[in-house]
């Protein structure tokens, strides 16, 4: 049986993977979620699957005025803004100085992450480097670090690099992105709203921005040529919530689906990292 804190530093396109960890996982374990304002979609993923979890105020956690139990298994998550994608620089840091309020908390962190934006970013070396508590993230079975949330869902970079050559063009879409897309889109709609705003009504018809919601990201799919999403099943997820979230996709960017003979996702970066960080608590 492990025994200390985990504590986890995750994204919520991120959520479903360590929810299926810890669904599959026999051993007790306690979830404290802290209450940073993000957590709402793990929440909703942990009573779907009928998992227990508590909150606990942040400050409290870091103060030390939280109740952790040490001597059972018990996993400590962080949720972030998923609107940090769009600005590399500050998740970076946002993630560096969590992980460095977390050290006298836990005995180990996993980092459900990808690199985003932040090119060799290892985030467990960093940590080594500092002389944190162990850590771990996502990686190819090369260990080679997962670019970012289809990487850790098809099996790393190599295969990301295949993927790309395969169906050139396309959106990648497995489930948490199609459900967790507006979310998403939303770190870029003021910039979207900016730049409609500049266009007068005889500059929006000669560029073929047609009127409505959601035009300038359809704008944008149609000049880069791009008419497909490609849909990457994982087994992950809501079955019912993906589908749901798959038509919405249809309607609101006019991309058309199409399903690759092939299958693409994995989840060996999954199951790989919830072992690793296990690995680091005492028994």
């Amino acid at each position: 049986m492990a025994k200390g804190i985990l504590g986890v530093i995750i994204c919520p396109m991120l959520d479903d993977n360590l929810v299926y960890s810890l669904d599959k996982d026999p051993e007790r374990k306690d979830i404290v979620l802290a209450n940073t304002g993000n957590q709402e979609p793990i929440v909703r993923r942990l009573e779907r699957c009928g998992i227990p979890y508590r909150i606990s105020g942040w400050d409290d956690i870091i103060s030390g005025n939280a109740e952790l139990d040490r001597e059972g298994f018990t996993v400590l998550v962080y949720s972030l803004n998923l609107g940090l994608h769009a600005r590399p620089d500050v998740l970076r840091s946002r993630v560096e100085s969590t992980a460095k309020e977390m050290q006298p908390v836990v005995d180990a962190i996993g980092f459900y992450l990808g690199t985003c934006g932040n090119e060799g970013w290892d985030i467990p070396a960093w940590c080594d480097s500092m002389g944190f508590k162990p850590s771990a993230t996502f990686r190819d079975p090369q260990r080679n670090l997962c670019p970012d949330c289809v990487g850790v869902n098809i099996g790393g970079g190599p295969r990301y690099l295949e993927l790309l050559k395969r169906y050139p063009k396309h959106i990648f879409v497995f489930p948490a992105f199609a459900v967790n897309k507006d979310e998403f889109n939303e770190a870029n709609r003021a910039e979207s709203e900016a730049a409609m705003d500049s266009l007068d009504e005889g500059m929006l018809r000669e560029l073929g921005i047609e009127p409505g919601p959601n035009a300038y990201e359809r704008w944008l799919l149609k000049t880069g040529g791009y008419e497909h999403y490609l849909r990457i099943e994982t087994g992950l997820g809501d079955r019912e919530e993906f589908e749901a979230a798959l038509k919405e996709l249809q309607g609101t960017s006019g991309l058309k689906e199409r399903v690759p003979a092939e299958s693409w996702g994995s989840l060996q970066p999954t199951d790989d990292l919830y072992s690793e960080c296990k690995s680091f608590l005492g028994r």
